[in-house]
């Protein structure tokens, strides 16, 4: 039903937004999108933030449009959705809802616009790729009755005082899995006594039924898994040509079957890829952990006019101080798309706790204003100041610190970069691209020789391609991963630190691409190379080029962009809710700076075209104007 007032329907990012002013709108639709709120979106009772929150659904999480309302200028939809196995019915802020392709192609019909009234929407001219993660929730049933635990292990702390067994033929959920003492143990989710119910069992009491194939990943081998033509340990191996084919661990595969052989030990025929065709074969289970499921979508784009924009600022939450800034950006790059990341966090705390002396160091060549004074960092009687790592890096300032974490001094079409979001985008992303991040670095132009991860048959391979190739293994831009690389390891245009020349007398042969581990000392570099030397998640140890650059960039998707750190800046300055202040990637201030100005100059030609999304941290209680340069 409407109420008196015109309507004017707004595309904005690729969906409708539907405005009368000053009135409330109730539309009644069957439309679908995607959350596109990077720490969550709260679902309220009704339309307005006045209401209670009845849940948070994460990013990514697929809803359906069932009514639009207007709430004093503010757009809110009424959906449904599943998240963590519950449905979830409520009010959301359409400002976090990207509407699906085939909604897009028409407003939400609720009303009949006056003949001449003509909604103000851009024709959609590109498209951005957006990789998510679902939740784990494997069908599966009990293959023979077994009590249920609270934890993984067989701890004898059964679920509920009296004991919970589940008899046999007993349809379950699988939600996670654990391998503790190396025995796999499931989480399951399941109905008993007329309420959902949440325990663990071993894996051996649990067979999938699957009516499509589910995600896993390769797990508890020391480098590969052999494959068989059957299940048992038996059977023939799987062959190309005269070599057992063989899956690196760490790799994605598709699990389509579950079978027992003998009494306990199951296997999973699995569906992979083997030197770029699709192989099937059978693993044993205890090599195969369950993994999130990862969609792909193609999601349109288009373009605002100046006056929806505006509202499109208001609406995300972006103070006045951002606008003039993010107006400049607008009216030179229109494709590109900015998202508020509201920190909730007080810009004086924010400061404070990332001023604690060492945790932000600043090359010792700056002037004074950029290097902290503080007893801990300075000697007032030398006049000298501490070094913290290497030879040059000291403590930086609060002025320093405050200037590199001010979003407002970084909104034009250089250092912006550093808000981009970090996933792996396939259409805009090219090698070509790539290429242009390495130039003038000993990288440009050259290839080296590696071991294949599945065959061990010894190949050549270009950097630009191996950076691409590492972007589609582990879904992060290869972009960051050049930038991060020319940032880490890069000391001229013909060299490089020992982290990446395999020449290191303590870890010959090793290679360290991200400098991962190179934690603060007087040899950063001899600790990252250590890192990688031990263990063998991320494909370690890592004794070429190639396990090095696919490697690392799997550990940075997995310990950084896929928890939410999925910025450059946020990587820096870690204000996120998980390890808030500390799992910062780099001590270097200036660093997501720096790494945004060579991520600029390789969309070269693209700028204009290019649908780029950036996610800008929002503070409280920020100071009116920019921090300004340390004096």
């Amino acid at each position: 039903m409407r109420r008196a007032g015109i309507a004017v329907c707004l595309a904005v990012l690729g969906f409708f937004v539907c405005l009368a002013a000053g009135h409330d709108i109730s539309v009644a639709a069957s439309l679908t999108g995607t959350v596109t709120a990077s720490s969550g979106l709260n679902v309220r009772e009704g339309a307005g933030t006045s209401y209670n929150v009845v849940s948070t659904i994460p990013y990514g999480t697929a809803v359906t449009i069932t009514e639009t309302k207007t709430v004093e200028s503010q757009t809110w939809y009424k959906i449904t959705c599943t998240a963590d196995g519950a449905t979830v019915t409520g009010y959301v802020s359409a400002a976090y809802i990207a509407q699906d392709a085939a909604a897009t192609s028409q407003p939400p019909a609720a009303t009949t616009q006056p003949p001449d009234s003509q909604p103000s929407v851009q024709p959609v001219t590109s498209y951005r790729y957006e990789t998510t993660y679902g939740t784990i929730l494997v069908p599966a049933k009990i293959q023979k009755a077994t009590k249920v635990y609270k934890k993984a292990g067989g701890a004898r702390k059964v679920l509920a005082k009296k004991k919970v067994t589940l008899p046999k033929k007993k349809q379950i959920k699988l939600l996670s899995e654990k391998t503790v003492k190396g025995k796999k143990w499931f989480k399951i989710r399941f109905k008993w006594k007329g309420k959902t119910r949440y325990g663990y069992v071993r894996n051996s009491y649990v067979k999938m039924t699957l009516a499509k194939p589910a995600a896993g990943t390769i797990m508890n081998v020391k480098s590969k898994a052999k494959v068989r033509t059957k299940k048992g340990s038996t059977s023939p191996y799987l062959k190309a040509g005269s070599s057992v084919v063989k899956i690196a661990k760490g790799a994605s595969v598709s699990i389509i079957k579950d079978v027992v052989n003998g009494k306990t030990t199951r296997w999973y025929r699995l569906s992979f890829s083997y030197n770029g065709k699709t192989k099937k074969g059978y693993v044993n289970s205890k090599y195969v952990k369950l993994a999130k499921p990862a969609t792909v979508k193609k999601i349109p784009v288009t373009t605002m006019s100046d006056a929806e924009f505006e509202k499109y600022m208001t609406q995300q939450g972006f103070p006045e101080s951002y606008k003039p800034g993010l107006r400049a950006l607008h009216q030179n790059y229109p494709y590109w798309q900015y998202q508020a990341y509201k920190t909730g966090l007080k810009w004086g705390d924010v400061i404070a706790s990332e001023s604690k002396t060492g945790i932000n160091l600043i090359s010792n060549s700056k002037a004074a204003a950029w290097k902290s004074t503080e007893p801990d960092a300075y000697d007032a009687s030398t006049g000298k100041w501490k070094v913290f790592d290497g030879s040059t890096w000291v403590a930086a300032s609060a002025e320093a610190i405050a200037y590199y974490m001010d979003p407002r001094n970084f909104l034009n079409d250089r250092s912006i970069f550093q808000f981009e979001l970090l996933e792996y985008q396939s259409q805009y992303q090219t090698k070509a691209g790539v290429e242009t991040i390495l130039s003038n670095t000993p990288f440009a132009g050259q290839s080296f020789s590696y071991a294949d991860l599945n065959s061990g048959a010894q190949k050549s391979i270009s950097y630009a391609d191996a950076f691409m190739e590492a972007a589609k293994y582990s879904g992060v831009s290869p972009y960051h991963l050049a930038s991060r690389v020319r940032q880490e390891v890069v000391t001229s245009a013909t060299t490089t630190s020992t982290a990446v020349t395999g020449t290191n007398d303590s870890y010959p042969g090793i290679f360290n691409f991200y400098n991962i581990g190179a934690t603060s000392s007087s040899n950063p570099v001899l600790n990252g190379l250590k890192w990688a030397s031990t263990g063998t998640t991320y494909l370690r140890p890592w004794k070429d080029r190639y396990r090095s650059i696919l490697g690392g960039a799997d550990y940075i998707g997995s310990k950084y962009i896929k928890v939410g750190q999925n910025t450059g800046y946020l990587q820096k300055f870690n204000v996120t809710a998980v390890s808030r202040y500390s799992h910062q990637y780099m001590t270097n201030v200036e660093a997501a700076y720096s790494e945004a100005i060579k991520t600029k100059k390789a969309y070269d030609e693209m700028l204009n075209k290019t649908p780029i999304l950036f996610s800008i941290p929002v503070y409280e209680d920020m100071p009116e104007a920019a921090c300004a340069v340390p004096q």
